[in-house]
């Protein structure tokens, strides 16, 4: 299987440089969280992006949370702009006060918890220049099970491809395409929801690679929106290795 993935991972290399020329259109990156122990994450993937033109707007949905704070930290880095939105608030209510509040033609939502490599966001952006897409991501991803030091595939085999649905932690998509779908005002398969909406309007949605994203599965079950216990979850991937670091496998 590493070798599938070395051979891969050529390819996909010599397909960026060919395009490393051509314009890169803006992307402002959405990320909303709750839990103040990601909020370094979220900085993290943003900056290890090298991806030239992007703005990050951070969503915070919990009051207890300082948005001072926030601000300060946010200094460390370029282009980034901090909200706070009463907890009330539904997640879906948060991406779509985002959106409003973007400057860019490309919308990318990022989850505050799983992991985006250097050239995650260029990779996503250029399947816009050979496809008519109007949203892409990844139905085919990698994930990490903490508890078990343990990378595997989750939907193997859909890249590449026109399809229903990708990972709502890689969705990105043309900002036109939230003049006609929105994220629904709710909390819980919010992602999943605007996915069936967009492809029932016309939308075309397009799986990319699986590289450079993990989506995490944490030892905290509590620290998930999505409360499935890894015994259950990794019954549905297939395992790639047991190994404390993916970065070397995942990333292109």
């Amino acid at each position: 299987m590493i070798e599938e993935f070395n051979r891969e991972k050529i390819l996909i290399a010599q397909f960026r440089e060919k395009l490393k020329q051509d314009s890169k259109p803006g992307v402002s990156i959405i990320a909303c969280t709750n839990k103040p122990n990601y909020i370094h994450n979220i900085f993290i993937n943003y900056e290890r992006s090298n991806y030239p033109e992007k703005e990050l707007l951070l969503i915070i949905n919990n009051n207890k949370i300082s948005l001072n704070e926030c601000k300060l930290k946010a200094t460390k880095f370029n282009h980034v702009k901090i909200f706070q939105l009463d907890e009330t608030c539904t997640l879906g209510e948060c991406l779509n006060f985002g959106v409003e509040k973007s400057k860019y033609d490309y919308i990318s939502k990022m989850d505050d918890d799983d992991y985006y490599g250097s050239d995650y966001l260029e990779d996503t952006m250029n399947v816009f220049k050979y496809t008519d897409a109007d949203i892409t991501g990844k139905l085919t991803y990698f994930v990490y099970f903490e508890d078990k030091n343990t990378l595997g595939i989750m939907c193997r085999n859909w890249e590449y491809r026109y399809v229903f649905a990708v990972a709502g932690g890689t969705i990105t998509a043309k900002k036109e395409v939230f003049n006609s779908v929105k994220f629904q005002n709710i909390t819980f398969g919010e992602d999943k929801l605007f996915l069936e909406n967009c492809h029932e309007s016309g939308f075309k949605i397009f799986s990319s690679d699986k590289y450079n994203y993990v989506l995490m599965r944490h030892k905290n079950l509590e620290e998930h929106t999505w409360k499935i216990h890894s015994e259950d979850f990794i019954k549905h991937v297939n395992i790639v290795s047991v190994i404390p670091d993916f970065a070397s496998i995942i990333s292109v």
